[in-house]
């Protein structure tokens, strides 16, 4: 149990915590309006959370982007920083091209933004930034909710990932682009050649794209209900010169109608948004994973292969392969798993937040 915080503390102050016992347990940011009182950043309370420590924080980040898994070498777009696998909890910033995407998830990084963007100038110079709050974390944490620029003012991007290139605009969900996926659709795009393949909640079509253009793949259809997403996905489709077929559906009434299909999908993508936002609404979330994998299960060939993902934190792993199991069930199929992914390495997650391991990518047949 912590002792209470004293009297005169603002949001955003940084503060030494300790244990009712007297014993240290570390620095962090107050908010005392947040679900999150402190956000420990270091074990050490003499440290000052200062620009000198985001400096050291951040290029710490972005060496192991550069240095250890060499991104640079494959694509010019990455997750620069992830949260608490960076050591800087309530902020994540992603790399689209020459475009920085700052989410601060806490008011004390909003609080520094000013900050922050100096030492991001240092280190990518010449690169632009959007500051963009995420809209759940800017009511909680009292910050301004990000607006969308006006038509013509947008600060769209495009990147390349291997031989993919992509048109990103940050106006999209989370920071507009889903740089998790990328070692998923690399290890996906092995599997499809001549195969027809269904992406499910295909957003602006990275993953059906890579699945025709770099696998080969016979036929490929993309669903979504998103209108942008999908306007953004047909400019993708003709920047890579793929030819894919998109359609603007629910996931689920559309395979409802492939159950009973003459020929049916080989390949099915399940990559639904997260569901499972708040834990009031975990049981509905559940329901509605049980609910897709059902239908993908019955949708798909004898034999074809599934990969079916979960972005919501709040499910584990576990239970993921649970809900998984009782969807093989109700649909009578036989679901083999030959591989767990998760998200790519630029995603790092701290041992001490096993939470920040969210992305859950199975891989499996269907029998």
């Amino acid at each position: 149990m912590f002792k209470f915080f004293p009297s005169g503390l603002s949001d955003g102050d940084e503060v030494a915590v300790q244990a009712s016992d007297g014993e240290p347990v570390g620095r962090g940011f107050y908010h005392g309006r947040s679900q999150i009182a402190v956000r420990i950043m270091t074990p050490d309370v003499e440290c000052q959370l200062d620009e000198d420590f985001l400096r050291r924080r951040l290029e710490a980040a972005r060496d192991l982007r550069l240095e250890t898994l060499r991104l640079d070498r494959v694509t010019d777009s990455w997750r620069v920083v992830h949260g608490e696998g960076d050591g800087l909890g309530g902020l994540v910033i992603d790399k689209f091209n020459d475009l920085l995407v700052v989410q601060p998830y806490s008011y004390a990084f909003y609080h520094r933004r000013a900050e922050l963007g100096a030492i991001l100038e240092e280190m990518f110079p010449g690169h632009r930034q959007v500051l963009k709050p995420p809209s759940v974390a800017a009511r909680r944490e009292g910050v301004p909710e990000y607006q969308p620029p006006e038509p013509g003012e947008e600060q769209e991007v495009e990147i390349t990932e291997g031989k993919v290139r992509l048109l990103v605009s940050p106006s999209g969900h989370k920071t507009g682009f889903f740089l998790d996926q990328r070692e998923n659709r690399a290890r996906l795009a092995t599997m499809v050649r001549g195969k027809k393949v269904l992406d499910g909640c295909c957003y602006t079509g990275a993953m059906s794209i890579a699945a025709r253009t770099l696998g080969k793949a016979g036929r490929v259809v993309g669903v979504d209900l998103d209108e942008e997403a999908l306007a953004m996905a047909k400019r993708n489709e003709k920047l890579n010169r793929a030819s894919i077929e998109w359609v603007h559906s629910d996931i689920f009434h559309y395979l409802k109608r492939q159950r009973h299909a003459v020929e049916p999908f080989e390949v099915i993508i399940i990559d639904p948004p997260k569901w499972a936002l708040e834990r009031d609404r975990f049981e509905e979330a559940e329901r509605r994973y049980l609910d897709v994998n059902k239908l993908a299960m019955q949708a798909i060939a004898p034999g074809g292969i599934l990969l079916t993902c979960s972005c919501s934190g709040l499910v584990s792993q576990e239970h993921f392969l649970r809900i998984l199991k009782h969807a093989a069930e109700l649909s009578g199929r036989d679901f083999r798993i030959f591989h767990h992914g998760g998200a790519a390495a630029d995603h790092p997650v701290s041992a001490h937040c096993p939470e920040s391991s969210y992305l859950k990518a199975v891989f499996g047949r269907v029998f």
